[in-house]
């Protein structure tokens, strides 16, 4: 046994033997005065007491993702962060005991931003990630706080992120700017029989990467992209004389100038689609791609939501939990707001868990029932965070309702089967709470066996 180890043992030790005396500590601080009594009991039976002298570092950002939760339980700790110009640290918090950090960090999976000093000789009760998951799940009081907390320290870091890459980014937009000044004020346009051949020529000649067909009235009922173009050639399915009305998408997906970036950005998500028109009084005035929304930044959202639903296995979908982290980053830069990252989270977790699904059919077959997968707590309240659990349903229709059936069983079986193989890739972008909110999830899936759109 290493001295570390053994010094933790000490410390759990000392918790366990006074346990009645912790609880009487932590009962004088939120949110553990409002948690029941025995899920804060279970939760101190799972801590360890730790020491650290003065100028000790408690955890930073080299220690990699938190697998801690640490509360001051005699002394002070600062959080140290480096300052704007480079050229030292600064002091943005000073925990005293009975405050927790660093909760945000364990509940976004990341590391922690800032240093953690202790400032002077310090006692910290510290909570591992297992027992933190299992306390945030069971008590609401809990829960909320973690959840404020991690709401409010994104209002807080807001200002200083968007500061700091600011520097980089230059004079850009944030989500909440309107797309009559983001979007293409001229969008190029062509008239229903325009060739092929003619059509790419004019996209050519004005570099743009789509092209929208309108009607006498300038309403866009078509829009041809380069994607678009990609597959015409890559299936054989076009030649060049051939008229673009057969190869268009029609009726494009259009929003109204006065809608938002962030607007944008949900919709292509949404959608699956990298280009939309805006409409103003039924005429086309502009026409939004996603590289005008996040061209320096690089907050490719429609990408990202496009590889995890066309990803080959359940390891791709969870190496794709580090580009939402990176995303959601680059997403604050931009100026959205927390009710925004977690809708975005929501979002990219439907995308997830249907690809999953419809992995899960290819592998095991289909169920032969059809079905609808459902979503409880706050995935289907769209209000998402990074730490996750799953709790959802099946609703099956059985071919005979009153008398037991194959129907059942097989769907119970395929679940069962499929569970602890979709639940990695599933649950790393998913949080779900006992709260009575429920979405049915979209899945395109075979034979009509797939979770229904909502």
């Amino acid at each position: 046994m290493s001295k570390n180890d053994g010094f933790a043992d000490v410390g759990k030790t000392a918790v366990l033997q006074n346990i009645q005396g912790t609880m009487h500590f932590l009962l004088r601080y939120a949110p553990f005065n409002q948690m029941e009594l025995g899920h804060l009991a279970q939760m101190v039976e799972q801590c360890r007491l730790r020491f650290y002298a003065a100028g000790d570092p408690v955890v930073g950002p080299g220690d990699g993702k938190i697998e801690h939760v640490y509360i001051v339980k005699q002394g002070l700790v600062l959080g140290q962060r480096p300052t704007l110009s480079g050229d030292g640290m600064e002091t943005t918090q000073e925990i005293a005991p009975g405050e927790c950090f660093p909760v945000a960090a364990m509940v976004s999976e990341r590391a922690t931003r800032s240093h953690y000093i202790a400032a002077e000789d310090t006692f910290c009760l510290e909570l591992n990630r297992a027992a933190f998951v299992h306390t945030y799940n069971q008590s609401a009081a809990f829960r909320d706080f973690a959840l404020r907390g991690v709401s409010s320290l994104v209002g807080q870091a807001q200002q200083q992120v968007q500061l700091q890459a600011a520097e980089t980014l230059g004079a850009q937009y944030s989500l909440e700017t309107r797309l009559n000044i983001l979007a293409a004020p001229e969008p190029v346009t062509c008239r229903s029989g325009i060739s092929l051949r003619d059509a790419v020529k004019l996209m050519h000649e004005n570099h743009v990467g789509s092209l929208v067909m309108v009607d006498d009235g300038h309403y866009p009922i078509g829009i041809f992209t380069l994607r678009d173009l990609r597959r015409v050639i890559a299936d054989g399915s076009g030649d060049l004389q051939q008229p673009l009305d057969e190869l268009m998408t029609r009726d494009p997906v259009h929003l109204p100038p006065t809608a938002t970036a962030f607007d944008a950005a949900l919709t292509m998500t949404q959608r699956q689609i990298a280009h939309l028109c805006v409409v103003e009084m039924g005429r086309l005035v502009g026409v939004l791609s996603e590289r005008d929304l996040f061209s320096l930044q690089r907050v490719d959202l429609v990408h990202l939501a496009r590889t995890i639903s066309s990803a080959p296995r359940l390891d791709s979908l969870v190496e794709l939990r580090e580009e939402i982290a990176h995303l959601i980053d680059n997403m604050l830069a931009h100026g959205a707001n927390p009710e925004q990252l977690t809708h975005i989270i929501t979002l990219l977790n439907d995308h997830t868990v249907a690809r999953v699904i419809e992995l899960m059919i290819e592998e095991h077959g289909d169920p032969g029932v059809p079905f609808t997968w459902l979503v409880f707590g706050s995935e289907g309240r769209r209000e998402q965070a990074l730490l996750t659990d799953q709790d959802n349903g099946i609703l099956f229709e059985a071919a005979a309702p009153r008398k037991p059936s194959g129907s059942a069983s097989a769907c119970c079986r395929w679940r069962a089967g499929s569970t602890r193989r979709w639940i990695a890739a599933a649950s790393a972008c998913a949080t779900a709470t006992s709260w009575p909110a429920i979405r049915s999830c979209a899945c395109r899936a075979r034979s009509g066996c797939g979770a229904s759109a909502r």
